[in-house]
């Protein structure tokens, strides 16, 4: 650690010293090495704008392999983009790159089995790379790369000082060449070192034993002192008000150099200054532009009075003025930078892509937003033309196609898909003036309104699916209540003794299919209300085999083949069913409507097999259609994302398909390319259930006896407007201990409760004369003792009035059509729940 720590401050004292950045970046190469533990490396600068040329050192590298590390723009773009998003990059990653034959040439001569590229960065960008090379395999450890890490950032430090150094010298080579002085004191435009620079020269030229700088405060209406050669002086605590009388605001205002032989007897010296100055004789030099004053030029003499002569008042005179252009130089350079800054920030600062164009369309400065779109840094945009990043695909380049906005007092907004930023834009144009007024460019904004784009499809589809609900919410309870009388009676034949198996078997099927048009009633219901997924114990290769015979039909007369490829030692899993059917169906729909649009006819092949390393359940459909363009593969499942014509698709299959897949904890997603059909494969992870099938059967009989033994002996009333739902009720509580009475409305149950002592209630909630809500209201204060026992019974689950009551009132309810073990389960519950109380 301490050799380490020693390196590290090798490299950082690299930062005091002022030689050449080749001597400087060897001494820093060197120094990594020794970090690393490597035998060999390379540092390179990347060209900059003070730099136009790259500057790269090595050390135990082969001259070729160096050269392949060229700026991006020649060689080997697709390491530099690695290292701008500040990701290192391996021997792996070199190999597979643009030039990774030459590279695996040179690394299999040189013997090298390392090599590492590093991104050097400073002032929050890529400013070159470092690489370290062995012929070990992997000589550095995670300690040491932290290390390494260190001293990258103490070098983007030495390499920021190469650039401000840079920047400097060029900003005052632009500086316009004063006189003798001026040159002198403008080598720099940073105030600060400017105003000592004044007073060192001003002591030098005109031989006096100080100097001193007062600039005007405006904040505080006073003189203050910005820089003096009196070592023993507090300059920062000379102040001067411009209320008050001193030889200083007199040569101010008078904006003429003023010689004093004696400071003391003259009467409009400053008495407060003076006695602490204790000045002899002084010349007070103002320092004015053109609009107003900026200071006092201070020459002093605090040990004698001293007469000054003609050409001593002409030099500070002389001197003044070079002062004054430097220090206005020097506040406007800060006055720019600080609005440079700001307007970087601000215009960084926002969300929209914003671009400056010359008459030519080319760009001159670019935002933060529009690079993040373009995935490169900001500097990278500069050169491009406007049509490179505005013009929709296959427009073509130049000239800008915005030319019609460099018309005064134009302006052009449009809205255009471009798929090299990613989104629809709607991009606003409009003329850019210079300080003369005269027409020098365009400002492009960009807005992404692809979101905007999207709720307004979805809007629309909303209130599509809002007019669906309404419609739906109307039909349940019409659907749901002879399903209910369907699906109970045969339940209850199925219950009988004395059927043969035939008479079983058709039961079977009417149930079966009632059952199946339950599930049509729920699916319609899920537009409406997103409904629990009922996980069961499933087997996927029998969810497909129904699925396929539902559009066996169908394919067979569209000439659609059919093959199967499944798994017969496919393990089963807890899953919804009918959601996974409708999953599948969804797939083979498009794949059938895919084929047939592009050929007429087609092969359909669906296979199914275990990961078992993974523990997943893989089901592949698979078509031989015209494929997914790549533009669409990331949109595939985006809700209302859709390439059918209007009327012929919703936008809504997939997106469905991939949120019913991740409900299930697994995963949905597809392979394509154009005019090689489509792949969708859809992973479901293997859960075993908790019970075995004896288990399951010892507590199912188990549960039969406790409610048997709940129920037995109670006083039961149903309340329901049909009367065959009455009957079917009466029929099942016929096979137990119980006693049912019956009501066709809310009013005969009212006289019914009034009359007798009932230990459960099931209502209707919708009837006509007096509903089952309007009840339960009546039984709470009349009878508050049986609102606990009352249990509702309801073809509409979707209106928000209904669900909003039975979610404030906590009343269990059974949702037709219903099975009898369903009738059995809601009231065990009830009872239980009661008992506890």
């Amino acid at each position: 650690m301490r050799q380490n720590l020693e390196i590290l401050k090798g490299i950082s004292s690299l930062l005091r010293e002022r030689q050449p950045p080749g001597a400087t970046l060897e001494s820093a190469l060197e120094n990594l090495l020794a970090l690393s533990g490597t035998e060999a490396g390379l540092l390179t600068l990347l060209p900059s704008v003070n730099s136009p040329e790259p500057l790269t050192v090595r050390r135990g590298l082969p001259e070729d392999l160096v050269t392949l590390f060229a700026p991006p723009h020649q060689k080997n773009s697709a390491l530099f983009e690695a290292l701008e998003k500040d990701e290192r990059v391996s021997l792996d990653d070199m190999l597979r790159s643009d030039t990774s034959g030459n590279f695996a040439e040179i690394f299999r001569r040189e013997d090298l089995h390392f090599f590492v590229l590093y991104p050097v960065r400073s002032a929050d960008r890529l400013s070159g790379a470092l690489g370290l090379a062995s012929q070990r395999s992997d000589p550095i450890a995670e300690r040491q790369n932290e290390y390494i890490q260190t001293a990258l950032e103490v070098l983007g430090g030495i390499i920021s000082n190469f650039q401000l150094r840079e920047h400097a010298s060029k900003l005052c080579d632009d500086v316009v060449a004063l006189q003798e002085m001026n040159k002198i004191i403008s080598q720099s435009l940073n105030l600060d070192q400017i105003v000592h620079r004044i007073v060192a020269e001003g002591k030098r030229r005109l031989g006096t034993s100080q100097c001193h700088l007062l600039l005007v405060d405006e904040s505080n209406q006073s003189l203050a002192g910005a820089a003096t050669t009196q070592s023993d002086l507090d300059v920062r605590g000379l102040d001067i008000k411009f209320s008050e009388p001193s030889l200083a605001m007199t040569a101010l205002a008078a904006r003429r150099v003023l010689a004093v032989e004696d400071v003391a007897a003259d009467e409009r010296r400053n008495r407060r200054l003076h006695a602490s100055l204790q000045w002899r004789s002084a010349i007070f030099a103002p320092l004015m532009t053109k609009d107003h004053p900026l200071g006092v030029l201070l020459f002093s003499e605090p040990s004698r009075a001293r007469a000054f002569r003609q050409g001593e008042v002409a030099r500070a005179e002389t001197l003044a003025q070079q002062a004054s252009v430097a220090l206005e130089n020097a506040r406007f350079f800060q006055a720019v930078s600080r609005s440079q800054r700001e307007w970087e920030a601000t215009v960084d600062a926002m969300q929209d892509c914003v671009s400056v164009h010359d008459m030519t369309g080319m760009v001159i400065r670019a935002n933060l937003a529009l690079a993040k779109k373009l995935k490169i840094t900001p500097h990278k945009i500069i050169g491009k033309y406007c049509s490179e990043i505005y013009n929709a695909q296959g427009s073509g380049l130049l000239p800008c196609r915005h030319g019609r906005s460099l018309q005064p007092e134009s302006f052009t907004v449009e809205e255009v898909e471009l798929p090299q930023i990613g989104g629809t834009f709607q991009i606003s144009v409009s003329p850019w003036y210079d300080k003369n007024n005269r027409l020098a460019g365009s400002i492009h904004v960009a807005k992404d309104v692809s979101n905007e784009k999207l709720l307004q499809q979805q809007l629309i589809q909303s209130e599509k699916l809002s007019a669906i609900g309404e419609l739906i919410s109307g039909i349940a309870h019409e659907l749901n209540n002879p399903l209910t009388g369907v699906m109970g009676y045969a339940q209850l034949l199925q219950l009988r003794k004395d059927l043969d198996e035939r008479a079983k078997d058709s039961l079977l099927k009417i149930n079966s299919l009632a059952l199946r048009c339950q599930k049509i009633v729920q699916n319609l219901l899920s537009f409406a209300r997103k409904q629990k997924p009922e996980r069961i114990v499933s087997d996927v290769n029998e969810i497909l085999e129904r699925t396929i015979e539902l559009r066996n039909y169908d394919l067979q007369v569209n000439n659609i083949e059919i093959e199967r490829d499944l798994d017969r030692y496919l393990p089963k899993t807890i899953a919804d069913a009918h959601q996974l059917q409708q999953v599948f169906l969804n797939l083979i729909t498009n794949a059938e409507q895919a084929m047939l649009e592009a050929n007429g006819r087609g092969k359909l092949t669906i296979r199914s097999r275990t990961d078992h390393k993974a523990g997943r359940i893989i089901v592949e459909v698979t078509d031989d259609g015209p494929g997914i363009p790549e533009i669409h593969l990331s949109k595939i499942f985006d809700p209302f994302f859709t390439t059918k014509e209007v009327g012929k698709g919703t936008g809504l299959g997939l997106s469905l398909s991939y949120g019913i897949i991740k409900e299930h904890d697994g995963n949905i997603y597809v392979r394509s390319r154009a005019r090689e059909g489509a792949s969708f494969v859809i992973e479901l992870p293997v859960i075993s259930a908790v019970l075995d099938e004896s288990g399951m059967a010892a507590q199912k009989t188990n549960r039969e006896a406790q409610f048997e033994a709940l129920i037995r002996d109670k006083r039961i009333l149903v309340v329901d407007d049909e009367k065959y739902i009455l009957d079917f009720f009466s029929e099942v509580f016929r096979m137990y201990p119980t006693h049912v009475d019956t009501a066709s409305n809310g009013q005969v149950a009212m006289e019914r409760i009034r009359l007798n002592q009932y230990d459960l209630i099931i209502t209707d909630f919708k009837m006509p004369q007096m509903s089952g809500r309007e009840l339960f209201t009546w039984v709470q204060k009349e009878q508050p003792h049986l609102a606990c026992r009352m249990i509702f019974v309801t073809g509409d689950t979707v209106s928000i009035e209904t669900r909003t009551f039975f979610e404030d009132s906590s009343r269990r309810y059974l949702a037709k059509p219903f099975k009898i073990e369903e009738i059995k389960e809601v009231i065990h519950q009830t009872l239980e729940e009661v008992q506890q109380q």
